[in-house]
């Protein structure tokens, strides 16, 4: 080695230091230093033992400032010493040919930037195996793109040598360009980076995108559209949108403005049209993107799945209107149980005052009680769908209910029809009112009969339900934590299509022939079971058949004992003080007349105020307090609650022509005359109400 190897070595190694500094990213994971273009020029210019020494003077900034770990500075050292002396040698070994001199040099110096290239690629791609696990492929170290960007600054190297030789003075034009090509790739690999980032974006977007251009063609969609759309990225490209989002000619109009850069930004919904013919709504969003000189380039369509949130609106409008008509129909049958309570009452007061002489006047009474009844009955029908009865809720046996109904329902529905019971052995007990649910059975088997006028199957399931997560799913609300009882009702009918089977449980709504049913079957069991604390579930198909299946929270109690009434053994009537406290004057009269009769002494009032004063100005104890549980401007609970503090021992009865549970006392709860009542119902009730221990506010539970 002679002084102008020294020499060259000593202006290329500092050449290659500082270039070090310069870094083109060539990729995601790898970038490439300009330091290599005088790598290749010294493995063109100097001798194999400089050639060595090049690889590690260019990391002596990076071992100067302790840019990496010791660790990967060492391998970076080594990994492009070894890629010098193989591009060495692979310049000698073609340099030894016969080509003539300038090809000989010229494929020197190609072979030695690749030779190069190839080897550092390689050895960085094993490292990142063995040490990160990364595969060759996915760090892209030996992808086309990779090699060939470092090939072209390997390339600048036998460039700069071949100055070197030829003509010093020209070094300098090689080394000048060197920073614009710097800026140049390093602008590219962030273009590509930002493409790359875009991309992702656009196929990760939750969001349905399409991008169209001026002829209102598909340039590019997403995953989130092609799912929606159920087309493939390929069946999408070149196709009209208008296949896709069939708009009306007043909605396709603000597409057409913004294609001619009328209009920028369109929203609103729009049904699209599925590659299998089904419907989707959407909310569309769309922009007109524009070029430097502001013209139309192309337009960013967005597409937000709605059926989901249409589906979860018709359920939410669905339980609001049946919320409203359930208050609509317990105000109604308030007012009509105090008015039936009127009617029935006195009605059967006259009956009991006429002779055998007057037969018809006792005849007309008769069907006028029998009207009052049976409007009773009606009224009833509306608290049970509006979810204002009063229940006695009890632990039972489902399938002991189901069993012991089973004659009676072969009764109800005839011959014609089979009925099978599927009962599991194993299900649990439900706490419901008994009566409440024989007539949701009773009900949905009358609809199952109807339902089959040509003949059929009745099966009626129980089982144990432990996931809720279906319950939940077709809800308007989350159900209950906890296993459920199953009480399915199956017929093999003419079955419903959608609208119907949407309003089956609306009051009134039915497909019957006039005359052949009220409408409140269904409604009255929807009620029942909502009261109750459970959900009810209908599936149908035109042709096929129904199944309403009921499901009331699983409880682990026993089931509770049958008390048989003891047989009366005293005399309902009675000599103590009554205060009734009723705001309708009608029933207010007609109670004060039938305790009166009885022997007792009555108070009327009409509200709780009035019957607080009358408390008052009454000298001797009140025995029972008979209140209505709604009325104006005091409560019945909270007269109760007042008087007992003036009269501890008093005693409370409830009466009510829809007495809503959640505004009684829970230890007050089943003592309640339900309107309209019977005399003998209200005396019977009043005299056991009386002859119950008096238990004080002190001894009260809380």
């Amino acid at each position: 080695m002679n002084a102008d190897d020294w020499l060259g070595f000593a202006a290329l190694a500092a050449a290659a230091a500082l270039a070090q500094r310069l870094i083109i990213p060539v990729g995601r994971h790898q970038a490439f230093p300009m330091g290599v273009v005088f790598l290749v020029a010294a493995a063109l210019l100097l001798p194999p033992q400089l050639v060595a020494l090049m690889g590690v003077a260019q990391h002596v900034p990076d071992v100067v400032g302790r840019r990496f770990p010791s660790y990967i500075t060492a391998f970076n050292a080594a990994n492009y010493t070894l890629s010098a002396l193989a591009a060495w040698g692979a310049a000698e070994l073609v340099g030894s040919t016969e080509l003539g001199a300038d090809l000989r040099w010229a494929s020197a110096g190609v072979a030695a930037a690749v030779v190069l290239v190839v080897v550092n690629h390689t050895m960085l791609a094993a490292m990142l195996s063995l040490a990160r696990g990364r595969s060759v492929r996915s760090s892209g170290l030996l992808a086309p793109r990779a090699l060939l960007a470092d090939f072209a600054l390997a390339s600048l190297g036998v460039v700069l040598a071949r100055f070197w030789l030829s003509n010093p003075y020209l070094i300098p034009l090689a080394i000048a360009p060197l920073a614009l090509i710097h800026r140049s790739f390093t602008l590219l690999a962030r273009l590509g980076e930002s493409e790359e980032r875009f991309r992702a974006m656009f196929e990760g977007a939750p969001t349905g995108t399409v991008i169209v251009d001026l002829d209102e063609r598909v340039v590019s969609s997403n995953r989130a559209f092609e799912a929606l759309a159920g087309y493939g990225k390929a069946d999408l490209v070149g196709r009209r949108l208008g296949e896709v989002i069939p708009a009306e000619d007043e909605e396709a109009e603000p597409f057409r403005e913004m294609l001619s850069g009328e209009r920028e930004l369109y929203g609103g919904q729009m049904r699209l049209l599925r590659k299998d013919g089904s419907d989707v709504w959407g909310q569309v969003a769309a922009s007109l993107v524009l070029d430097a000189q502001r013209r139309p380039r192309f337009v960013i369509v967005m597409v937000e799945d709605l059926t989901e949130r249409m589906h979860l609106e018709d359920q939410l409008r669905h339980s609001q209107k049946m919320e409203a008509v359930g208050q609509l129909a317990g105000g109604i049958a308030h007012d009509f149980n105090n008015l039936l309570t009127v009617i029935g009452g006195r009605a059967l007061m006259a009956i009991r005052r006429l002779g055998a002489e007057e037969a018809p006047i006792r005849s007309d009474l008769d069907e006028i009680a029998a009207a009052a009844e049976r409007a009773a009955a009606l009224t009833r029908q509306l608290l049970a769908y509006s979810r204002r009865q009063v229940l006695q809720p009890r632990v039972l046996d489902p399938n002991t209910v189901v069993a012991e109904m089973e004659r009676m329902l072969r009764r109800l529905i005839g011959e014609h029809i089979e009925i099978d019971l599927d009962l599991d052995p194993s299900v649990g007990h439900v706490r419901v009112d008994r009566g409440q649910l024989e007539q949701v059975i009773v009900n949905l088997a009358l609809n199952a009969r109807d339902a089959m006028e040509g003949g059929g199957r009745l099966t009626i399931q129980t089982a144990n339900v432990g996931s809720t997560e279906h319950l939940a799913a077709e809800g308007d609300e989350a159900p209950a934590p906890g296993p459920y009882v199953m009480l399915g009702v199956r017929d093999t009918g003419h079955g419903m299509d959608e609208m119907t089977r949407s309003r089956v449980f609306e009051p009134f709504f039915t497909t019957k022939e006039p005359g052949r049913g009220t409408g409140l079957g269904l409604s009255t069991v929807y009620g029942i079971i909502a009261q109750s604390g459970g959900r009810l579930r209908v599936s149908s198909a035109l042709g096929i058949g129904s199944t309403f299946a009921v499901y009331l929270p699983l409880v682990e109690d026993n089931v509770s004992s049958d008390d048989e009434p003891a047989p009366p053994t005293r005399e309902l009537a009675g000599s103590e003080t009554l205060l009734v406290a009723e705001d309708d004057d009608g029933v207010r009269m007609l109670v004060e007349v039938v305790l009166s009769r009885h022997g007792y002494t009555v108070l009327g009032a009409c509200d709780g105020l009035e019957a607080l004063r009358a408390a008052d100005r009454h000298a001797e104890p009140i025995d029972l307090l008979l209140t209505d549980i709604v009325m104006p401007r005091m409560r019945g609970p909270e007269l109760a609650e007042a008087l007992a503090a003036l009269q501890p021992s008093i005693r409370v009865l409830y009466m009510s022509g829809y007495a809503d549970a959640s505004l009684l006392p829970d230890e007050a709860s089943p003592r309640v005359v339900p309107k309209p009542f019977s005399e003998e119902t209200l005396i019977r009730m009043v005299r056991e109400a009386l002859d119950e221990p008096a238990v004080t506010r002190a001894e009260a539970p809380v």
